[in-house]
């Protein structure tokens, strides 16, 4: 992949007539297989008769659960109210809409359209955030031994928690500083058919901040890897967990509603299966997120779900959907711009440590959403692993690149990249970082 000189190429223009894409050939046999509980359908087959005395269900009585109020403060002083019954009764009790706590539901739908406007008729879901989310979508899309398309060097839990374990197998498709490229894939789909091999079902992208590399894909870009798809009937997951998190270097911060167009928003088609996080723009212990896709694939994704977990955390759901009625999209934008300059005053930070102390010693672009500096050591190192001993004695840390290789861990090659955070360490330490991972290198430089 490329250090940071290449710029976005023109990509393929924007088809402008749907292909509407026929889901149901794009399942996997356990997702094929799942539908509404019997007990379900027939519980439903009650509803809506007068008088009805219910012997039925399996929920505890809200008189036994052990809260009775609950207040939460926010960080400027602010306290929310969460002690009305209808509400503490919500947040003890199982989850009794499939797709989620209503309210916390109408708001994901409403949010998702004004800022995505989905054009197919996708429809949301509410999830226990993305890990699971991610893992679920691929059940629901991937037999053992079926592939999907990723970037070169992508989220590493998805291959070695996800793909690995199950019997999937990740294609990797090369990289520029912004990510594959529409050639790439097409490459890579066409040197696959020449060689009779079963082709991927499915491209994993992170377009934002991405994990580890922290591109940001340009919307020609998307608008080019989409068509590709459309080539080929791929499904798209476009996994965003940053997608909050853009901080343009030479520009203000976008706050909500300067954040750029998602593949969702191209989608005609419905093959776009988005997941958002309130992990990185809210808080990871929540453990909720939310799924935009084709109203087929929702219903098979929630059978998964609520057979599989019963769905996202209640207590959590109630506080959300909260905050955000206490918020507005006002008070989300105000919260967006402060979180949004933090991050971008410590990804500025380390940029300028890097040019104090690295010049000569590696390559790296600013990073302009996400968490991560993606680094190309130089110097004559020509393999991460060749320092490791010396970040040790130098008493600083950083992952090696290969760690995030679509193949595993240990790809069969030298890998000169390391990922840096800018997000945990104190501020102060950053410069003092810089100046350590310089001393490795200049270290284990051969002589």
């Amino acid at each position: 992949m490329d250090t940071g000189t290449s710029q976005p190429k023109q990509g393929l223009p924007e088809a402008d007539e749907a292909m509407p894409c026929n889901i149901d050939h794009h399942l996997s046999k356990e997702a094929s297989a799942r539908t509404l509980s019997s007990l379900s359908k027939f519980i439903f087959s009650f509803s809506g008769i007068p008088g009805m005395v219910g012997l039925h269900g399996g929920l505890p009585p809200p008189s036994v659960f052990p809260f009775k109020a609950m207040k939460v403060q926010l960080e400027d002083g602010t306290w929310l109210d969460l002690s009305a019954k209808d509400k503490m009764d919500a947040a003890q009790q199982y989850n009794t809409n499939g797709r989620g706590y209503i309210p916390l539901l109408q708001w994901a739908k409403q949010h998702t359209q004004k800022l995505h406007a989905p054009p197919a008729g996708q429809q949301v879901v509410i999830t226990s955030g993305s890990n699971h989310a991610i893992d679920m979508v691929l059940c629901c899309l991937l037999n053992r031994g079926d592939s999907l398309l990723c970037d070169e060097y992508t989220y590493s839990h998805l291959v070695e928690a996800m793909v690995g374990p199950k019997g999937y197998n990740a294609v990797p498709v090369p990289m520029d500083d912004f990510g594959m490229t529409p050639e790439s894939l097409d490459k890579t789909m066409q040197d696959l058919t020449a060689k009779g091999d079963p082709l991927p079902k499915v491209l994993y992208l992170v377009p934002n901040g991405q994990n580890p590399v922290s591109y940001v894909a340009p919307p020609e870009r998307k608008q080019a890897l989409y068509r590709m798809c459309r080539k080929y009937d791929l499904m798209i997951v476009e996994d965003d967990p940053y997608f909050y998190l853009q901080f343009p270097y030479e520009r203000d911060v976008p706050g909500l509603w300067k954040l750029g167009r998602s593949y969702l928003s191209l989608d005609i088609d419905g093959r776009v299966i988005r997941l958002d996080s309130f992990a990185k723009f809210l808080a990871p212990g929540f453990r909720l997120g939310w799924l935009t896709a084709h109203p087929t694939f929702v219903d098979k994704f929630t059978f998964h779900m609520h057979g599989t977990a019963l769905g996202p955390c209640s207590t959590t759901q109630v506080m959300i959907a909260e905050l955000m009625q206490h918020w507005g999209a006002e008070g989300l934008d105000s919260h967006l711009k402060s979180l949004q300059t933090v991050y971008k005053r410590r990804a500025q930070l380390m940029h300028n440590s890097a040019q104090q102390y690295l010049q000569g010693l590696a390559s790296w672009l600013p990073p302009e959403a996400g968490m991560f500096m993606w680094m190309k050591l130089e110097g004559g190192v020509k393999d991460a692993d060749d320092i490791i001993d010396a970040l040790k004695d130098e008493q600083v840390a950083v992952v090696p690149g290969r760690i995030s290789h679509c193949n595993g861990p240990r790809p069969a090659f030298p890998c000169p990249y390391v990922r840096l955070s800018f997000v945990m360490a104190p501020e102060q330490d950053i410069p003092i970082g810089m100046q350590r991972l310089a001393n490795v290198i200049k270290k284990v430089q051969p002589t």
